[in-house]
C-alpha cells in the first residue's frame, strides 16, 4: 500500500514537472525564430511580430540575414516598422546598416549609423541598442534630432491659450 501511494506520488510530481517544461512560454517572454542555419545566409528576410493580441507590433524587413551562431544574427540594410498599440497605425521607422540581432534576448545592436523617424521627428546617430520586446533603444555618439512640430511642443500661457480661443 505505501508503494504504491510513493509510485503515485512521484508519478504526480514527474507529470506536473513535465507539464511546466512543456508549457508555453508567454508570449512576451518569447525568442524570435529565424529558420536560418547557422553559418548559411539569406535574402530578403520579413518577420512580422505580433502581441498577445495578435496585434502588430513591428516588421523586421532585412535585405541579408547570415546566421552567426545559435543566438546571434547578423543583418544587413535592415528596417523596423513598429506600430502604434491602440490605433495599428505605423509609428516609428528604424533604419539599420549593419546590426546583429540576439534572438534569445531580443535585442538588436549595431555600431554603424541609425536613423529613426516618425511623423514629428528624426534621429540619428553613430550606434545603437533596441530592445525589440520593449521597443526601447538607445542612440549613442553623435547624436542629432530633429523636431518637425516644435510649436505643438511649446506650452502656452494662459493668455496666449485663452486669445487663441477668441481667434477661432
Amino acid at each position: 500500500m505505501k508503494s504504491c501511494v510513493k509510485l503515485i506520488s512521484i508519478l504526480g510530481l514527474v507529470g506536473l514537472t513535465a507539464v511546466e517544461l512543456w508549457a508555453d512560454k508567454p508570449k512576451s517572454d518569447r525568442k524570435i525564430d529565424i529558420p536560418i542555419p547557422v553559418g548559411h545566409d539569406a535574402k530578403g528576410l520579413r518577420l512580422p511580430m505580433r502581441n498577445e493580441q495578435g496585434q502588430l507590433q513591428f516588421i523586421l524587413d532585412v535585405e541579408k540575414v547570415l546566421r552567426v551562431d545559435q543566438a546571434n544574427v547578423q543583418m544587413h540594410n535592415s528596417i523596423i516598422q513598429t506600430y502604434d498599440d491602440q490605433t495599428g497605425a505605423p509609428s516609428a521607422k528604424i533604419e539599420l546598416l549593419d546590426s546583429v540581432m540576439n534572438t534569445e534576448t531580443n535585442v538588436i545592436t549595431t555600431h554603424d549609423p541609425v536613423v529613426i523617424t516618425r511623423d514629428d521627428f528624426r534621429l540619428t546617430g553613430d550606434s545603437a541598442v533596441f530592445n525589440t520586446k520593449t521597443r526601447q533603444g538607445k542612440v549613442m555618439k553623435n547624436i542629432r534630432l530633429i523636431i518637425y512640430n516644435r510649436d505643438e511642443l511649446t506650452k502656452k500661457s494662459p493668455d496666449q491659450q485663452a486669445s487663441a480661443g477668441e481667434q477661432k
